[in-house]
């Protein structure tokens, strides 16, 4: 079957550096546009290609999408080890002034984990174009905890290095004592704009009791869904395809409603 949308590869400069995106463009007229941000250790594809997966699943409803990597990840500039919550979120900024230039509107954001936490606090703290909507997949709900269950001890405990490695990855010391100065949390419970927030049952309890978190703390428009046995990138063909058209079917719900952030 013909592909019934185009890709093109994108740079985006972001505080003087590349950062390389992928443009999926619905062979129709687009009748929004959909912005992803990736995990921690992530890129643009994201897990068995999750983002790809969903970036042309939204194409071919008529989404314009952009799936870029932030600073130090996949193919834009920098290396890992030199990535900063901070630096997300001014990429995040950046890329969404770009795809205000470029995309048609409305736009909505995706993130994933550390990418939906910095969808959080990008929209709720920068000033940024007007967004439609906001969609959350396993949101990293506080990054002291998660951060306290992956080494097994408080933070102030741990071993002051410079440098880490974590499953293969370098990680600079100041990523995660800036990172526990961000509260996702208090940022989220200020966010007005239409929400839809996706937690898979079998993730970690981390991510699983934030979820239950972010329930008591979302201002409406907010809608929950769980999937249920679901892991963290929703890992399963099955979930995929359920995490994918959720919330394709909550995006073409967004339409037409005239609600956005800032």
């Amino acid at each position: 079957m013909a592909a019934t949308f185009q890709e093109d590869p994108v740079t985006v400069v972001s505080g003087g550096r590349q950062l390389i995106g992928m443009v999926h463009r619905p062979a129709d007229p687009a009748r929004g546009a959909v912005v992803f941000c990736h995990g921690f250790t992530g890129n643009k594809l994201e897990n068995k290609r999750l983002f790809v997966e969903a970036a042309r699943d939204f194409a071919a409803h008529g989404f314009w999408s952009l799936r870029f990597d932030f600073f130090g990840s996949g193919d834009s500039e920098g290396e890992f080890h030199e990535s900063r919550l901070s630096i997300n979120i001014r990429n995040l900024k950046d890329v969404l002034f770009w795809a205000n230039a470029r995309a048609p509107q409305p736009v909505f954001v995706l993130g994933i984990s550390m990418g939906a936490a910095t969808a959080v606090l990008t929209l709720a703290h920068e000033k940024v174009p007007e967004v439609a909507g906001l969609v959350l997949w396993s949101t990293v709900p506080d990054f002291r905890t998660l951060f306290e269950a992956k080494v097994g001890m408080p933070l102030e405990k741990f071993p002051p290095l410079e440098q880490y490695e974590y499953d293969g990855w370098l990680i600079d010391r100041e990523f995660y004592t800036e990172a526990v100065e961000y509260d996702v949390k208090r940022a989220l419970a200020e966010l007005r704009l239409p929400k839809l927030i996706v937690q898979g049952g079998a993730d970690e309890p981390v991510f699983t009791q934030g979820f239950e978190d972010f329930k008591r703390i979302a201002p409406p428009p907010v809608k929950f869904h769980r999937i249920e046995g679901a892991g963290h990138t929703f890992q399963t063909v099955a979930h995929r395809r359920e995490v994918i058209a959720y919330s394709r079917n909550w995006l073409i719900s967004q339409l037409g409603k005239g609600e956005g952030s800032q």
